[in-house]
């Protein structure tokens, strides 16, 4: 299933910047500084369902930040553990199949329509 691009746990003591630049670069090889990200919001993720048959509890809250600069999927290091390919979707048709299907991607409503309603604030870089 596909997933955001980058994402991990932020470890005590961290900050969710910082935690985003060190996912940014296990998980995809980008290194970049904290200039680089842009801060998009928070949301908050709270449920319990059963997951392969035990109880699975979901309690977290997410930081979302986007990195705009040119990304070159096919020069990327890929941390195998993660992540198998990149591939680039449009956001729009991603958003319209979550609402219908979840067999193809994980990625979380609220992640996806956070970053959707950031962009929509962003509408310069629409016209780039």
């Amino acid at each position: 299933m596909y997933d955001t691009s980058s994402a991990g746990h932020i470890p005590a003591g961290s900050e969710p910047l910082e935690s985003a630049l060190r996912e940014l670069f296990e998980e995809l090889g980008i290194s970049a500084d904290g200039t680089q990200l842009e801060y998009a919001g928070l949301f908050r993720i709270r449920y319990e369902k059963t997951f392969h048959g035990k109880i699975f509890r979901d309690n977290e809250v997410s930081s979302v930040y986007v990195y705009r600069e040119p990304v070159d999927a096919e020069s990327l290091t890929l941390q195998a553990s993660e992540v198998d390919e990149v591939r680039w979707f449009d956001m729009e048709a991603v958003w319209e199949e979550i609402q219908r299907d979840r067999s193809r991607f994980c990625v979380p409503t609220e992640d996806l329509n956070l970053l959707r309603e950031y962009l929509k604030g962003k509408s310069e870089w629409l016209r780039e």
